[in-house]
């Protein structure tokens, strides 16, 4: 059973065909399609392609990105509180 559904093709596929045939269900999906696998006809999992990141971006484009999720600049100093003998002071070997 296939349909189109926002731009994308959706298929339903039993899970006895995901066990037989993982290389030709995984290309369509490679190629765009959601599948969704079922079990006694009932769904329960949905394949879908990853996104594709790019490889590179723009310094400007990396730094908005990567402020957008710093962590707790506290975080640190309280990381230390709780747990004050830690081995991180211990000369290298």
């Amino acid at each position: 059973m296939s349909h189109i559904g926002y731009s994308c093709r959706m298929s339903e596929v039993a899970s006895r065909e995901l066990r037989n045939n993982t290389r030709a269900l995984l290309d369509r999906v490679e190629a765009g399609e959601l599948v969704t696998i079922t079990v006694d006809g009932r769904p329960i999992a949905l394949l879908a392609p990853v996104s594709r990141r790019p490889r590179w971006l723009p310094r400007d484009e990396f730094v908005r990105r990567v402020q957008a999720h710093q962590a707790d600049a506290a975080l640190a100093e309280e990381l230390r509180d709780l747990a004050p003998d830690s081995t991180d002071d211990l000369p290298l070997p």
